[in-house]
C-alpha cells in the first residue's frame, strides 16, 4: 500500500476535435437477436401457411416488447428466415400494440402473401423477401384499429377481412380490391355503415371464408363474434343477408376457425342441432357449393369453451381442427381420426396441411409438425430455435470458432443457456423438444458462461458450480458454487471470479485460490500481453495477476473515492499493463508497470461517473457503458479515443432504437474480430444482444503515450 500520493493538475494538451454527429462512429451499424426476430419470434403463434414448397411460415411475437412477425421455417437447410419489427420497422411501432401480431397469412393467385395483424394488413412477395414489405394501416383507418384475426381471398381476388374491434373501435368487414386500391368498410350500430344491408346487430367479426358459387361468383360467410349468428355476402347481389341465430334446428351458430372452406368448395359450419334434456347440442356440417346440407360423424370434442380452437378444410369433404385441449382430429374417409396433442396449451389458432400429408398446427407456446410416417409431432418453440431470452446476462465468444453463448435467465422452467453459429440457434434448457442440449441441474438460470481450449463451453447454473459442455455432455469441474464471471488466460487456464473474496484458476485438475479483497466480484478480463495474467474486479479491489505476480490496488488507497460509500464497478484491460478501472466518482487509467494512474470524472466532454469500463477493442477505442438512474445525465455506450468521445444514447420512457443501442444497462461485452473491423456483442438487460459492428482499417487511435484530451484529467504518481 502506498505511503503517500503526489497530485498534479494535467492541462489539455490536444485540442478536442469534434465527435461524429449524435456520437456514431461513420459506417458502424447494429443488428439484435431477441425473441421477437430469431427463430419462431415468439411463443405466441397466431397463423401458419405451408407454401408449395412444403416450408411453413409461422406469425409470432413477443408481447412483452410487441416484437415479432412472420418466420419461415427452411427445413432442409434447419435455418429460419426471420422479418420481425425489430429489423423492419414498416411493419409497425412497438408501441402501438397489436401491430407485430400477425393472425393469418393467405397466399394470392400470384405467390404474394397476404398477412392481416391486429393493426393492419402486410403483403409480401416471397421471392424477393423483406425488401418487399408493405403496410396498409394508413389506406384503412378501420383495418389499422380493426383488430383483423382472418382474411381469405376471393376468385375476383379481392381480399376480405375480418375484424373484432381493438383499442375501443368496433370491427366489420373490410374489402381491399388491389386493381382500384379501394377499400370498403361494413359495420353495425345504431347506424349500419357500409351499406349493402349489412345488419345494425353485427359490428364484431371473428372468422370469415370465401365460398365459390357453382355457376361463378362467391359467398362470402363471415362470423359475428357477438353471438348473433352469421352474415353472408352474395357477390353477384352485392349484398348481405343476416343468419340470426335460433334455437332452431339448423340454425347457424358459428364458423369453426379461420379456413373453413376446403379445395372442393365445401363449406363446414357449426348449427344448433336440438337439445338432450336441458342441454343444448351442436353438429359440426358441410355445406356443398349448391347449397345442400351434409351431416357427417361427429368429433368427441371436450366440455370447454369453444370446444374448438382452429379449423382447417382441405380436400373434398376433409379437415383438420384442434379442441380446447389442443388434440388435433382428422376427418377423412368418413371418420375422425385422433392424431394426439400438438403442444401442452389448449391454445392453438392455426392449423395447415402440407403435399406429404404433415400436419402444422400453431398457438401459445409455439408451432408443431405432425410426421406423416411416424405419427410424432416435432415441437418448435423459441426455446430450442431462438434467441430465447431478454435477460441474458453473462455472455461469451469461443476465439477458436466465433460461436456465441449467452446465459439464458427466461423464466421459471425455461432458463440456460443460448448459442448461436451464425445461422442457428441451439438452446441448453428443459423444453428444446429433440433439437438442444439438456440442462440438467436444479436451477433453470445461469449466471456466468465462458470458453476454454481444453475445457469447451464453461457454464455456471445459478448455485450450482461450474460445469464444461464438451458438445456431447456436460462434466461437472467441482469449482465454486457461483461464479460473477469466467475467462481463459493466454496459457489455457480457466479463471473464476465469485462474490466473496473468491478469485481461482483452474489449473487442468483442481482450483487454485488467488488471494483478493472485495465482497462482491465485478468482472475479468484476459491482459493482453502478459502470459498467464489476467485482470479482476471487485467493488473494493481492482488486480493484475498470474497468480504468483501481482498488482492490486483497493478503493481505500485512492483519495477520490470515500471508503464509506464509493465502489469500483469493472476494469477493461489494454496493452502495455494498462486497466481502466470504473468508479462511482468515474473512471481510472491504471498503468501497472509504472505503478502510476490517472482519473477522469469526464472522457472527451462525456460523464464518466459511475461509468463500467466494458473493453479496449482492436482499435485501440475504450467502450464503457454510463447509466444515471436519475435520468438526467449520459445515459449509454460511450466510445473514447484518447482525445474525442462519442455516445451511443439508450431509449429514454421506452422509445424503441431501430438502429441503436437498445437499453443502457449493459450485462456483459464481448469483442469479436471479423474482416474490416470488429464487432462488440453485448447483453443489453431485457432487450436481449445487440451487436455493433464497427470497420477499422488497422490504424490504431491509441498511442503508446495517452494524453487526455479533456482537462478534468489528474495525474496520480506512487512515489
Amino acid at each position: 500500500m502506498r505511503s503517500a500520493v503526489l497530485l498534479l493538475l494535467v492541462p489539455s494538451l490536444v485540442a478536442l476535435s469534434p465527435a461524429p454527429a449524435a456520437g456514431e462512429i461513420p459506417g458502424a451499424t447494429w443488428r439484435y437477436y431477441r425473441p421477437g426476430n430469431t427463430g419462431i419470434q415468439g411463443d405466441f403463434n397466431e397463423a401458419i401457411f405451408v407454401g408449395a414448397d412444403g416450408d411453413p411460415w409461422i406469425g409470432g411475437y413477443d408481447p412483452s416488447f410487441e416484437e415479432g412477425g412472420v418466420a419461415k421455417l427452411v427445413q432442409a437447410e434447419n435455418r429460419w428466415i426471420n422479418i420481425s419489427s425489430v429489423d423492419y420497422p414498416v411493419i409497425g411501432h412497438p408501441d402501438l400494440t397489436g401491430t407485430a401480431r400477425v393472425s393469418d397469412i393467405v397466399a394470392d393467385a400470384d405467390g404474394l402473401l397476404w398477412m392481416s395483424t391486429w393493426r393492419s394488413a402486410l403483403r409480401l412477395d416471397p421471392e424477393v423477401g423483406a425488401s418487399s414489405l408493405v403496410n396498409f394501416a394508413s389506406a384503412s383507418p378501420a383495418l389499422a384499429n380493426g383488430g383483423s384475426r382472418d382474411l381469405d381471398i376471393a376468385p375476383d381476388g379481392t381480399i376480405w377481412f375480418a375484424l373484432v374491434g381493438f383499442g375501443g373501435f368496433q370491427g366489420g368487414v373490410v374489402r381491399h380490391t388491389p386493381g382500384t386500391s379501394d377499400w370498403h368498410y361494413w359495420t353495425g350500430g345504431a347506424a349500419p355503415q357500409g351499406g349493402n344491408g349489412w345488419p345494425q346487430l353485427v359490428w364484431n367479426v371473428i372468422y370469415l371464408s370465401v365460398q365459390p358459387k357453382p355457376g361463378g361468383g362467391y359467398v362470402v360467410w363471415a362470423d359475428a363474434d357477438n353471438g348473433v349468428g352469421l352474415v353472408s355476402f352474395d357477390s353477384d347481389t352485392q349484398l348481405w343477408t343476416h343468419h340470426p341465430f335460433e334455437f332452431v334446428p339448423g340454425a347457424l351458430l358459428e364458423l369453426p376457425g379461420k379456413d373453413c372452406v376446403d379445395d372442393a368448395g365445401n363449406l363446414w359450419v357449426r348449427r344448433f342441432a336440438g337439445f338432450v334434456g336441458n342441454e343444448a347440442v351442436y353438429s359440426l356440417d358441410v355445406r356443398t357449393p349448391s347449397g345442400s346440407w351434409i351431416v357427417p360423424p361427429q368429433p368427441t370434442l371436450p366440455a370447454t369453451t369453444p370446444p374448438i380452437w382452429a379449423f382447417h378444410a382441405h380436400g373434398d369433404g376433409e379437415a383438420l381442427l384442434a379442441d380446447g385441449l389442443g388434440r388435433v382430429w382428422s376427418y377423412s374417409a368418413g371418420a375422425w381420426s385422433d392424431f394426439g396433442l400438438w403442444g401442452d396449451s389448449g391454445s392453438t389458432y392455426s392449423l395447415d396441411l402440407d403435399g406429404d400429408g404433415n400436419v402444422w398446427a400453431a398457438g401459445t407456446g409455439g408451432a408443431a409438425k405432425r410426421d406423416a410416417t411416424t405419427g410424432l409431432w416435432q415441437r418448435y418453440r423459441v426455446t430450442n430455435t431462438s434467441q430465447f431470452d431478454l435477460w441474458n446476462q453473462d455472455l461469451a465468444i469461443d476465439p477458436a470458432t466465433g460461436d456465441v453463448y449467452a446465459c439464458a435467465n427466461a423464466g421459471p422452467g425455461v432458463g440456460g443457456m443460448t448459442s448461436f453459429d451464425g445461422t442457428h440457434w441451439f438452446g441448453f434448457n428443459n423444453h428444446q423438444y429433440g433439437l438442444g442440449a439438456p440442462w440438467p441441474f436444479p436451477s433453470d438460470n445461469c449466471q456466468a458462461v465462458g470458453t476454454a481450449a481444453a475445457l469447451g463451453v464453461v457454464a455456471n447454473p445459478t448455485y450450482a458450480g461450474l460445469h464444461a459442455w464438451d458438445g456431447l455432455d456436460w462434466s461437472n469441474l467441482s469449482g465454486p458454487s457461483e461464479s460473477r464471471d469466467l475467462v481463459e488466460d493466454s496459457t489455457g487456464r480457466l479463471w473464476t471470479l465469485g462474490p466473496y473474496y473468491d478469485l481461482r484458476y483452474y489449473d487442468g485438475l483442481s482450483w487454485i485460490t488467488v488471494p483478493n479483497n472485495g465482497a462482491g466480484g465485478q468482472n475479468l478480463q484476459r491482459d493482453p500481453d502478459r502470459p498467464g495474467t489476467i485482470w479482476a474486479s471487485t467493488d473494493a479491489e481492482v488486480i493484475r495477476t498470474d497468480g504468483s505476480y501481482r498488482y492490486a490496488r483497493d478503493y481505500t488507497e485512492f483519495p477520490e473515492l470515500d471508503p464509506q460509500s464509493d465502489l469500483f464497478t469493472t476494469v477493461a484491460a489494454a496493452p502495455g499493463g494498462v486497466g481502466w478501472l470504473g468508479s462511482t466518482q468515474g473512471i481510472f487509467r491504471l498503468d501497472a508497470e509504472s505503478g502510476t494512474y490517472q482519473y477522469f470524472t469526464a472522457l472527451g466532454g462525456i460523464s464518466a461517473l459511475g461509468a463500467s469500463p466494458l473493453a479496449v477493442s482492436p482499435d485501440g477505442l475504450l467502450w464503457y457503458v454510463v447509466f444515471d438512474p436519475f435520468g438526467t445525465g449520459a445515459h449509454g455506450l460511450v466510445w473514447f479515443d484518447g482525445t474525442s468521445a462519442g455516445i451511443y444514447p439508450a431509449p429514454r420512457g421506452g422509445e424503441p432504437q431501430w438502429g441503436g443501442l437498445p437499453h443502457a444497462q449493459i450485462a456483459a461485452l464481448e469483442v469479436r474480430t471479423v474482416p474490416g473491423g470488429y464487432e462488440l456483442w453485448m447483453s443489453c438487460l431485457s432487450r436481449g444482444i445487440a451487436v455493433l459492428s464497427v470497420p477499422w482499417d488497422g490504424v490504431p487511435v491509441f498511442l503508446d503515450g495517452f494524453e487526455s484530451g479533456d482537462t478534468a484529467a489528474w495525474s496520480f504518481v506512487a512515489p
